[in-house]
């Protein structure tokens, strides 16, 4: 009689521990689309370098006003940007606020489409709850070099 209700036990305990692992399991393997990561935060440029094959990044982010360093995108829902002035504008007339263009998520989130009169197309490197970072490669028609622009980003 004991021998059956220790191995009931254990078979009960075997049960529940991997049960309780597949649970765990699929929270972890469970990942936020990326669309839900940017939607609604405030986004802040903290980076920016242009390099070509054989030279030193130059950094441009080094280069910006500080009045553009604290400047925001807000990523919409229904796939606007508004670009937020921050604490500091470059010119007092400067709205707080406007109209962006468009954005959308492509590749299973590999690459993000900005869209602002240009097209520009962005592959993701990084997008988590805090940061954003990409590049975008073009090659220069005269000198057949290849300009590899480097963006990161903070939620502010």
């Amino acid at each position: 009689m004991k021998t059956i209700k220790i191995i009931a036990i254990g078979i009960a305990a075997s049960s529940l521990m991997f049960s309780a692992c597949k649970k765990d399991e699929a929270k972890t393997d469970a990942k936020p689309s990326g669309s839900s990561i940017i939607v609604g935060k405030d986004w802040r440029l903290i980076g920016l370098t242009i390099s070509v094959p054989g030279q030193p990044a130059t950094d441009l982010y080094a280069q910006m006003d500080a009045c553009d360093k604290d400047d925001l995108i807000e990523y919409l829902a229904n796939g606007s940007l508004i670009d937020k002035a921050g604490a500091t504008k470059c010119d007092p007339a400067e709205p707080d606020s406007q109209n962006g263009g468009t954005w959308a998520l492509l590749n299973n989130d590999a690459q993000l489409r900005l869209i602002n009169g240009d097209t520009t197309i962005i592959n993701v490197q990084e997008l988590s709850a805090n940061t954003m970072r990409g590049y975008t490669a073009e090659s220069d028609p005269v000198s057949d070099l290849i300009y590899t622009t480097s963006f990161t980003f903070t939620k502010n």
